[in-house]
C-alpha cells in the first residue's frame, strides 16, 4: 500500500491521571541528589571539574565503595553549580528511604527511580508519539476483531489478520508527534499495587517520574500534539479521524467504566474515589470531538489487548495459571496510571447523549488534598546525618569542555564492569558532531571494558561500525 498525502489535524492532550513512559533504565545513582522534597538531575562531570579538593575527590571516586561515593556526592554537591533540571518529589517514603541510604551508606539500598523520556539538549520531558499511536492502534484493531475473524487463538498474530503485511501496514498513514511536557510538569511518585480484595495491603512497586495531571494536582494539564493522517480502507471501512475518534471512545470509555465498577466502588476505596472525582466528571462530560485514551506503563492488560482475544499468561501456582486482572497499580496508592483526554480541535464539538455511568459524577470534595508541585529551591537546607564534612565548596575557574572530552571524562570515572553507566554513555554518542569524535569515544569504550567483555557486548556491532569509519 502506497502512502497517501497526509492531512494535519490539531489535537490537545489533556492529562487526567499520572502518565509514565520510561526510558527502560533507572536513574544512575550518581546522576541525581534529593534535597528539600526535590530530586535534582545533575551533571556529575561538570561538578567534578569545579570541585576544589581534587585529591580527595579522586581518592573517593577510585574506591570500590559505591555507598560512600553516593553519600559524598549527596553531601558535597553544590546545587548552584551543575543542575540539569529539578523534579518535585511527592512521596514521603522516597524521601525517608534516600535519607536513610545516605546516612547509613548502605550499598543494598540503591534507591532506584525510573525517569520519563527527556530531550537531552533541553531536558524537557516528553511523551513519545509512538506511545500515543500504540494506544490508538489497539482501539482501531479492537473494531476489526470480528470483521477480520480474529479469535483467541490469534493473540500472537492478530496484527497480520487485521492490518496485513508489515510492509503494507495501513497505520503508516497515521503519524503522531511527540508531546513536550516542558521541564517542570513532572513529579516523582511511588507505584503501589492495589488488590481486588480491599483487606489486603498495598504492595510497593518502585518509584517513578510521571507527568502531572488533573487528578493528581487538581488543575488542567493540556499539551498540543500534531496528528497527521491520510484516510485508508480496512476490511471495508474508511478509517479517518472521525473513525479513529469513535474507536477510541468505544474502547477506552468502556474500559474506564469497567475498571471503576470492578475496583473502585465507594465502599471499598474511599481514598481512590476522592482521587478520581475530577476525572470522573471529565469522562461523563466528554463532547463529540473528545475521547479517552490510556497511555504508558501500568495501563493494564485490558487496555493493551483486544476484547474476545485477550488471554494473558500469568505466573503459575500449583500447576495452574493464576487469574489475571485482579490488581491495579496506582500512583501513591490513589491515582490510576495513564488516563488522558484527546480533544480533536478540527472535528465537530457537540454534547454527547446523556448516559448513566456506573461511577459517581459529583463536584470535587472540599477536603480532597492535592499535590502542590513546587520548584525545589537550590539553597534549601538539607542534612542527611552522613559522616562527611558539610561546607560550601568554592568553585574553581571553569574552562570550556568539548562534548567529546566530557564523555571521555565521564568514561574515566566509570568502572569497566559498570555496563549500565557505559550504556548511558553509548546512548550519547549520536549527539557528537563528527565521525572522528564518535570513533574516538567508541575506541575509548572498547579499551575501557577490555577485549573479552567487548566481544560479548550487545552494542559491539554499533561501536565497531563507528571505529571502522576512521579506517575508510
Amino acid at each position: 500500500m502506497q502512502n497517501q498525502q497526509l492531512n494535519h489535524y490539531r489535537v490537545n492532550l489533556h492529562i487526567l491521571s499520572p502518565i509514565h513512559v520510561g526510558t527502560g533504565q533507572d536513574l544512575d545513582p550518581f546522576s541525581y541528589v534529593i534535597r528539600n522534597k526535590g530530586l535534582f538531575i545533575i551533571d556529575l562531570v561538570k561538578w567534578i571539574e569545579s570541585f576544589p579538593e581534587k585529591d580527595k575527590l579522586e581518592s573517593m571516586m577510585n574506591s570500590d565503595n559505591f555507598a560512600n561515593i553516593r553519600s559524598f556526592i549527596a553531601e558535597r554537591f553544590d546545587l548552584e553549580n551543575a543542575v540539569l533540571c529539578s523534579i518535585p518529589v511527592d512521596n514521603p517514603n522516597l524521601l525517608k528511604t534516600y535519607k536513610k541510604a545516605i546516612k547509613e551508606k548502605d550499598p543494598r539500598n540503591q534507591v532506584l527511580i525510573s525517569p520519563v523520556m527527556r530531550n537531552e539538549v533541553t531536558m524537557a520531558a516528553y511523551i513519545p508519539g509512538s506511545s500515543v499511536k500504540g494506544a490508538m492502534r489497539t482501539a482501531i484493531a479492537n473494531r476489526f476483531v470480528e470483521p477480520a475473524r480474529v479469535t483467541s487463538q490469534d493473540r500472537y498474530d492478530y496484527n497480520f489478520k487485521i492490518f496485513g503485511k508489515i510492509n503494507e501496514d495501513p497505520m503508516r498513514n497515521l503519524k503522531i508527534s511527540d508531546v513536550s511536557l516542558g521541564k517542570s510538569n513532572t513529579a516523582i511518585v511511588e507505584a503501589k499495587e492495589y488488590p481486588l480484595n480491599p483487606d489486603k495491603p498495598l504492595t510497593p512497586k518502585g518509584h517513578m517520574e510521571v507527568a502531572l495531571s488533573l487528578s493528581h494536582v487538581g488543575k488542567p494539564f493540556v499539551f498540543p500534539l500534531k496528528l497527521s493522517m491520510a484516510p485508508f480502507r480496512l476490511h471495508g471501512a474508511k478509517v479517518d479521524p472521525n473513525f479513529l475518534l469513535d474507536s477510541l471512545y468505544r474502547f477506552y470509555a468502556t474500559k474506564y467504566e469497567e475498571e471503576n465498577l470492578k475496583f473502585f466502588q465507594p465502599q471499598d476505596s474511599h481514598e481512590v474515589q476522592k482521587g478520581i472525582i475530577s476525572m470522573n466528571k471529565v469522562v461523563a462530560n466528554l463532547r463529540t470531538n473528545e475521547t479517552l485514551i490510556r497511555i504508558g506503563h501500568f495501563s493494564h492488560v485490558e487496555c493493551i489487548t483486544l476484547d474476545k482475544v485477550r488471554s494473558p499468561k500469568t505466573r503459575k501456582a500449583r500447576g495452574q495459571f493464576l487469574p489475571w486482572g485482579t490488581t491495579r497499580t496506582l500512583a501513591n496508592g490513589i491515582y490510576p496510571f495513564g488516563w488522558a483526554k484527546l480533544e480533536f480541535l478540527d472535528l465537530v464539538s457537540n454534547p454527547r447523549p446523556k448516559k448513566d455511568w456506573s461511577f459517581p459524577v459529583v463536584d470535587e470534595e472540599k477536603d480532597t488534598a492535592k499535590f502542590v508541585p513546587e520548584t525545589p529551591g537550590f539553597n534549601a537546607p538539607y542534612e542527611t546525618g552522613a559522616d562527611v564534612e558539610r561546607k560550601k565548596d568554592k568553585p574553581v575557574a571553569k574552562k570550556s569542555v568539548s562534548p567529546l572530552e566530557k564523555l571521555i571524562r565521564e568514561l574515566d570515572i566509570v568502572k569497566p564492569n559498570d555496563m549500565g553507566r557505559i550504556g548511558t554513555i553509548i546512548q550519547k554518542i549520536d549527539a557528537l558532531e563528527t565521525d572522528a569524535e564518535k570513533t574516538s569515544i567508541a575506541e575509548a569504550i572498547r579499551n575501557k571494558i577490555g577485549p573479552k567483555a567487548f566481544k560479548k557486548h550487545k552494542r559491539k556491532e554499533y561501536l565497531l561500525e563507528l571505529i571502522s569509519k576512521a579506517k575508510k
